[in-house]
């Protein structure tokens, strides 16, 4: 098969990026062929990127031509609004002209829907009503964000189906958790990472408030703990850059809130992590810290799964599902309930990496086949009923 992904794609600094060109290649390695459309003009683009969508001039029809001589058997448009920012309207309209052009099946996979919607909320629900109209199949990753969906209403039960996000861990890099020790100062500190973009629903301030109850309470040894913020403010383009500087604002108050608080010295930020860096940090974690306050579901947890490293995570969304049974989960927004969690994590030292899975561990492979197999249906189905959404 011939699948065109539509996406933001490595070297693009974005999450959903790097989920793409993890699938991409497990896709291609079972003797498939593929190729990418970006949301925006990537410098350094790998000859795997085709273009950007665009529905202005000479080169948006220049791309859809270059589409239709390569004739993709199914385009797979990875989605999240704040992948495609101010051109998320224009890929719905980009999507009809490319259906215009050529017969061709969509399938979409939905990250944030959750999110996404509770930020938008009217124009949230508009807009994932249009893209699954224009699409056969929708795939998201959590039973959560599934019912999520359905309930924005006018969207089919039987159109989306549950694909978990998988865990896969990513080729190793150049850099040894060694390396990271001595570029942060950390020594040989206990380090529990949080990692990924920053947010305002990450629950950083949460997890400063809970470093505060400890150390009040001394119901855990910090002197020798430090907490590694790994990542940056995802950066936005055009309208959406109002969603960058309130992160960014975001960011500036926790570390205000963890110097007031007497706990700065137990936070490490690295700012963007590269690609060389990301294994190296999974190995020298004894944990990772999901405080979240609002998710769907995360690929943070995925890669933690993948390393065998505890999770000490909320039970917000599809996180709930993902980590049922675990000791170390507490709810959102609850700074107690986290220092308590915190504190018994500690207290019982460096646990036994195969303590903590997930509930419902979903390897590469597994996802890969469930990802073919529904573009085989989505063909099948298509070519059978002659027709495709317009």
């Amino acid at each position: 098969m011939k699948i065109l992904y539509v996406s933001p794609y490595p070297p693009a600094e974005d999450g959903i990026g790097t989920y793409t060109c993890c699938l991409a290649q497990a896709v291609r390695e079972r003797g498939h062929d593929i190729r990418v459309v970006v949301p925006h003009p990537v410098p350094s683009a790998t000859t795997d990127v085709l273009g950007a969508i665009d529905l202005r001039g000479s080169e948006s029809a220049e791309l859809r031509e270059m589409i239709a001589k390569w004739d993709p058997d199914v385009v797979h448009v990875q989605f999240a609004v704040a992948a495609f920012g101010t051109r998320t309207l224009t890929l719905l309209r980009w999507l009809g002209a490319l259906r215009h052009d050529i017969a061709v099946p969509v399938v979409a996979t939905l990250h944030e829907v959750t999110s996404d919607t509770a930020l938008l909320r009217a124009a949230g629900r508009i807009i994932y009503r249009r893209l699954v109209a224009r699409c056969e199949q929708v795939i998201v990753h959590t039973h959560t964000a599934h019912g999520a969906l359905i309930r924005i209403g006018g969207i089919p039960n039987s159109k989306a189906v549950v694909i978990p996000h998988p865990s896969a861990r990513p080729p190793a890099g150049e850099s040894t958790p060694q390396d990271l020790r001595r570029r942060f100062n950390l020594g040989d500190a206990r380090i529990l990472l949080a990692f990924g973009f920053i947010h305002v629903d990450k629950g950083l301030d949460d997890l400063v408030r809970a470093l505060k109850i400890l150390r009040r309470t001394g119901a855990a040894r910090l002197d020798n703990v430090r907490i590694v913020v790994a990542g940056a403010v995802r950066p936005r383009q055009g309208l959406f850059r109002v969603f960058e500087f309130r992160d960014r604002l975001y960011r500036a108050s926790v570390l205000r809130q963890a110097r007031r608080a007497s706990v700065s010295q137990y936070l490490a930020l690295t700012g963007y992590v590269p690609e060389d860096d990301v294994t190296a940090w999974f190995e020298a974690a004894e944990a990772v810290v999901l405080p979240y306050r609002r998710t769907e579901q995360s690929g943070v947890a995925g890669l933690a799964n993948a390393f065998a490293v505890p999770v000490l995570a909320s039970t917000v969304g599809g996180l709930g599902e993902q980590f049922a049974g675990s000791q170390w989960t507490f709810p959102p927004r609850a700074p107690q309930c986290l220092a308590r969690v915190l504190g018994a994590f500690l207290a019982v030292g460096p646990p036994d990496r195969t303590q903590l899975t997930l509930e419902h561990p979903s390897d590469l492979a597994s996802v890969i086949t469930a990802t073919l197999e529904l573009y085989s249906t989505v063909r099948r189905r298509a070519a059978r009923e002659g027709s495709f959404v317009a």
